[in-house]
């Protein structure tokens, strides 16, 4: 799957959702409440692998697990598979209704986008759209089990270019930066709020705007080490069930990753801007340079601001 940035695209998803069946969308659990597949689509084989508790590694899930900054909307996960692209968004809903107090279940609604398995694949905008659109909504009793697939119409995402990079602040460049080398690295890597704080945007909004700029480039990088699944993005669930990812955390607070190699970024907007593909062979000799073969991380890096 090839993308074109600044065209709009319409995308079709394959869909797997889970929990507890309720009476209206809104209201109580039915009284045939068991948790189970509520919905599926036809180009799913094994929808099992598509819910929560599987998705992340066979977790023993809690409420706790998410921040409460994300309780209402629900976590955000992204995961390279071998089908795809999946796209999960996870939340704990109350038993008595949307809203309201006591015993809560889990829910979760599961996108795959099949057939991408290099990071220039990803449409740019994909991150955005999914942070911003993206929900999770309980199944209602006695409604079609069986979802079409929709397609999804996606905006144009207007390419960056090396000036963008460069008007950038500071923070806001290493904070790209540091997304670019986790990536590239496949290490993992916890955002701090402080970015977003200065450029006035919600952090879950600007995190996913930075996959998107990162999707952008021409850069023929696999998602997966291998026939491994990788974690890509995790908004609002604990960082250790994702290691891998880029998460954003806000309860989470530790030491500084290392400083980011900001010019291999730069030179792959260029190459962008000359429509030029990446060279992943190409080894550095600098400690802190974009290396393509370092091992997947088993723990999350934390990254602290200092001041």
């Amino acid at each position: 799957m090839e993308t074109i940035p600044g065209e709009a695209r319409a995308l079709r998803f394959e869909e797997v959702c889970y929990g507890k069946p309720v009476r209206t969308i809104d209201g109580p659990l039915h009284e045939s409440a068991l948790y189970g597949v509520s919905s599926v689509t036809p180009g799913i084989a094994d929808p099992l692998r598509f819910i929560p508790a599987s998705f992340l590694g066979n977790a023993n899930l809690t409420s706790s697990m998410i921040d409460p900054e994300f309780a209402g909307r629900g976590a955000l996960i992204v995961k390279a598979v071998g089908e795809g692209l999946a796209i999960m968004r996870m939340r704990y809903r109350a038993e008595a209704g949307e809203g309201e107090g006591g015993r809560q279940f889990l829910l979760s609604r599961t996108l795959l986008l099949p057939d991408v398995h290099y990071w220039h694949e990803i449409p740019p905008g994909l991150f955005s759209w999914c942070e911003q659109a993206l929900v999770a909504q309980p199944f209602v009793f006695d409604q079609p089990s069986v979802p079409q697939t929709r397609p999804v119409e996606l905006p144009a995402f207007q390419a960056r270019d090396v000036n963008w990079f460069d008007n950038l602040s500071q923070r806001r460049q290493i904070q790209l930066g540091s997304a670019f080398q986790a990536i590239t690295r496949r290490v993992g890597w916890t955002v701090s709020r402080m970015v977003a704080e200065e450029e006035k945007q919600r952090p879950a909004a600007l995190i996913a705007a930075d996959l998107d700029v990162i999707s952008s480039l021409p850069r023929k990088f696999p998602l997966r080490p291998g026939e491994s699944d990788q974690f890509i993005l995790n908004l609002g669930l604990d960082p250790q069930l994702t290691p891998g990812a880029v998460s954003y955390f806000p309860g989470h607070r530790s030491s500084a990753i290392e400083a980011p190699d900001l010019h291999a970024l730069r030179i792959a907007i260029i190459r962008s801007e000359e429509n030029l593909p990446s060279e992943t062979g190409v080894k550095h000799t600098s400690g802190s340079s974009d290396s393509l073969d370092r091992r997947i991380g088993s723990e999350p890096i934390p990254l602290k601001w200092l001041s």
